[in-house]
């Protein structure tokens, strides 16, 4: 049976089975499908925010491509919530098809719904799998993601970005957050953790330094780039300009197993970066070894002169200008005779006799004669006599 409604001279066919899917939210028959099918695109688009809440999954399915045609208040209204007319939640039955027929803005509205008929942040990480690949498959959709729906997405949606994380925008690479969900299956490794090799490889330095940099007041302040997993992170360290853009704000964050990750690849910080290195060790199981003492052999060897000098330069507990003396047994004797040639007096004060007598001949060979003027009779008690006679002391 159908109906034919007048309205200033204009006709719109309803069909009676349609009127009732719209307002009685049954149980998403096959019926229920086939009345949605029969909907015409000026039917969809005057389905209201109240009827469309009485959809079942179904249904919600069943507008096919033409879901593009919904109003934005429609969109809005639609529930990641389950009950007998939704076991699977409407947004959760929104299929690939229907996803890519979607422009971004349609996207923002999905169960967007605020109080008072307000628009708050669209509810995307309700998603299905398939239909959350479709959405990232495609770059412009990637680009529209807002910082309010990142600290929403899940673990398994942030890896589902694969390459296309990069065409995020700063706001939203800025809002990925370390922290995990208690008590949420979807969300028990932190965002930035998530991140893939590839994703990483993907990434240009000026993005790296946005992950995690949500600031206050939208401020962009330090990088949270010491929570990317171990893969991740020996994939950006592996990249001598991804290790030069490193800050030294950053390098502040660091862990030890990171310090030792950058390898030779060391040599790439700026001046400013291996300043910012650190002898202390924080109550942390990430960084219970001081940065210095995690430098290893292959490092110092790759490090020039006046990167080593910068090194000896920091201060630590021995004084201004003494971090030299917090690097690990092994590292310290790697030290050539280039590399002691740079250190200064004030360096050497906190060297034990143990570090000294670990230099080679040829090492001990290369100080100034200042430097050497300034060792104590305890720093030199522990040299042999071919140390000795090579620093002539």
């Amino acid at each position: 049976m159908k109906l034919r409604l007048q309205f200033m001279g204009l006709s719109v066919l309803v069909a009676a089975a349609v009127l009732g899917a719209c307002g009685g939210g049954g149980g998403g028959s096959s019926s229920d499908s086939n009345a949605s099918n029969a909907l015409t695109p000026s039917q969809i688009s005057a389905i209201t925010a109240a009827q469309i809440a009485a959809y079942s999954d179904a249904q919600v399915s069943a507008l096919s491509t033409d879901i593009k045609y919904l109003s934005d208040s429609a969109l809005q209204a639609l529930t990641a919530g389950t009950n007998a007319s939704h076991p699977s939640g409407q947004i959760e039955s929104i299929t690939a098809a229907q996803i890519a027929a979607m422009s971004p803005a349609q996207i923002r509205m999905i169960g967007a719904a605020g109080p008072g008929g307000s628009v708050t942040t669209s509810q995307i990480q309700y998603l299905n799998t398939g239909a959350w690949a479709a959405l990232v498959s495609n770059p412009v959709q990637v680009a529209a993601i807002t910082a309010a729906e990142v600290p929403t997405l899940w673990d398994a949606e942030i890896i589902a970005f694969g390459t296309n994380i990069n065409a995020l925008s700063n706001a939203a690479l800025n809002a990925l957050t370390y922290a995990t969900l208690a008590g949420n299956v979807n969300r028990n490794i932190g965002q930035i953790e998530s991140i893939t090799v590839a994703q990483i490889a993907a990434m240009s330095p000026a993005q790296v330094r946005m992950i995690g940099a949500a600031g206050p007041g939208g401020s962009v302040t330090t990088s949270q780039i010491q929570y990317l997993n171990s893969g991740a992170w020996a994939s950006l360290v592996s990249s001598p300009a991804q290790v030069a853009a490193i800050t030294a704000a950053e390098v502040a964050t660091l862990w030890d197993v990171e310090i030792v990750a950058l390898g030779t690849n060391i040599n790439a910080l700026s001046n400013a970066a291996l300043n910012a290195l650190s002898y202390t060790t924080v109550t942390n199981l990430q960084h219970n070894i001081g940065q210095i003492e995690s430098i290893t052999t292959a490092q110092i060897a790759a490090m020039s002169p006046a990167q080593v000098s910068i090194l000896a330069g920091i201060t630590s507990n021995f004084g201004a200008s003494t971090a030299i003396a917090w690097l690990n047994s092994g590292a310290f004797s790697t030290l050539s005779s280039t590399q002691v040639a740079a250190l200064i007096p004030v360096n050497m004060l906190g060297v034990s006799p143990t570090q000294l007598a670990s230099l080679t001949t040829a090492a001990i060979a290369g100080f100034s004669s200042a430097t050497i003027a300034s060792l104590t009779v305890q720093q030199r008690s522990s040299l042999s006599s071919a140390q000795h006679t090579a620093c002539g002391c």
